[in-house]
């Protein structure tokens, strides 16, 4: 039985596959006739989009609809464009399957009801395949459940060239996992916008340096120059004593230990991001004379401070606060799947950063709040909390203003969301 030469049907593997698919269909509560659709059809619907599929000459009987279906769906255009990303990729291989088995779903019960004509569960392949009503129905559908997504694989392609091949491979899975096309789309020219934010930039994502602080002994490591001799530890000593032979070869390689003295001062940041619903209203780009999205600017900041320093802690806010992010694969999977709400909560914001502080030791970290200021109920206290509790604070505020804000902190001004305004904040932070 099923459609594909390519696919053993008996397999342990391919029947675990069929058992979690439909579990996802039973546990989403996702209406489809799971009894009408036969488990090698699932099998078939997961694999066409894992594997280049082969499909066999002629349809097993009582499986011609789904066969010429299956057919319909390889010829068609949107199947090449799911099949760059799903390619050997498990994740949207499986949520691939679930769009066409829905469509599939869907075209059964059109079929059940008499609502395309010449058509039902008896007809054979050669009845199906000259029906042009049917066609446009199968073609309907796929456009329907599957969607536009031409620049999905165009889009995790930059990203991770920008950001890192995970990043891209998850972007793609989410953006390819949400159901409503301009959602889809808005959310996709945001990292668009991002990626280019970011390089247009030019930010340098080198570490920064290292400072010594004398006397302060912080670990081990190698000997680094002659100078370091003095901070020799006693196994060093000791090889010296033993023999002068093994510690000039030690010496020669630089293999000697020391004590170490550096102590890691890279700049240490606590990100505060607003992502309420104001913040995905647009910020005029002087750069490319076109308009860009202030949570664009804002999460393209830090990226680049996560890039730059490896030591952030980052939470989106709106009305709640979210869980903390430390690195940009984080940041980009938040960004595409919460939701923005429609207020802004601060003092929240605020207060739970303070609460970070005290329970992680954050106390050397600096605070930077980005926002863009929407929030008429700020708590002073909170501010005066938030001070109390980091080395430092400052307010960056993206295309908006803030009386308590700008009275209590030192806040910097965005009105243009373009490369420039984020090259001179991350020289002032």
């Amino acid at each position: 039985m099923g459609s594909l030469i390519n696919v053993d049907y008996s397999d342990e593997l391919t029947r675990m596959r069929v058992h979690e698919i439909v579990k996802y269909f039973q546990r989403l509560g996702i209406p489809i006739k799971l009894s009408k659709i036969p488990n090698d059809a699932i099998a078939d619907s997961f694999y066409v989009h894992y594997r280049t599929p082969i499909l066999k000459e002629k349809a097993e009987r009582g499986e011609e609809l789904w066969h010429f279906f299956l057919r319909s769906y390889i010829s068609a255009d949107v199947y090449q464009d799911v099949a760059k990303i799903s390619r050997y990729n498990y994740q949207v291989s499986k949520s691939a399957s679930v769009k066409l088995l829905r469509a599939f779903n869907s075209l059964l019960s059109r079929v059940e009801r008499g609502a395309i004509e010449g058509v039902d569960e008896k007809s054979d392949y050669r009845e199906l395949s000259q029906n042009q009503q049917l066609r446009q129905e199968i073609n309907s559908l796929l456009r329907f459940y599957l969607g536009n997504i031409k620049n999905i694989e165009n889009l995790r392609k930059s990203l991770a060239k920008a950001l890192g091949d995970e990043v891209g491979k998850e972007a793609a899975e989410l953006l390819f996992d949400i159901d409503i096309d301009p959602y889809r789309a808005r959310l996709a020219k945001i990292l668009e916008a991002l990626v280019q934010l970011v390089s247009e930039a030019g930010i340098e994502m080198e570490l920064g340096p290292l400072a010594e602080r004398r006397g302060v002994i912080s670990g081990v490591t190698r000997l680094r120059s002659f100078s370091d001799l003095q901070r020799a530890t006693n196994l060093s000593k000791a090889i010296y004593l033993q023999s002068r032979e093994l510690f000039g070869y030690k010496l020669a390689t630089r293999s000697l230990s020391i004590y170490d003295v550096s102590v890691d001062v890279r700049e240490k940041i606590y990100l505060l991001v607003d992502k309420s619903g104001s913040m995905f209203y647009t910020l005029y780009d002087g750069f490319a004379m076109d308009m860009t999205q202030k949570i664009t600017w804002a999460t393209a900041l830090a990226v680049a401070l996560m890039k730059r320093s490896r030591r952030v802690v980052m939470r989106f806010f709106d009305q709640i606060v979210y869980p903390p992010i430390t690195n940009t694969r984080e940041v980009i999977k938040a960004l595409l799947k919460v939701l923005p709400l429609g207020g802004t909560d601060i003092s929240a914001a605020l207060y739970t950063a303070v609460r970070d502080a005290k329970a992680y030791g954050l106390h050397s970290y600096k605070l930077v709040l980005v926002t863009d200021g929407e929030d008429d109920m700020i708590n002073p206290e909170a501010i005066r909390a938030a001070k109390a509790a980091f080395r430092e604070v400052k307010a960056i505020l993206v295309g908006g203003s803030n009386e308590v804000i700008e009275a209590h902190l030192p806040a910097i001004k965005i009105n243009m969301a373009n490369p420039e305004s984020l090259r001179e904040v991350l020289k002032n932070i």
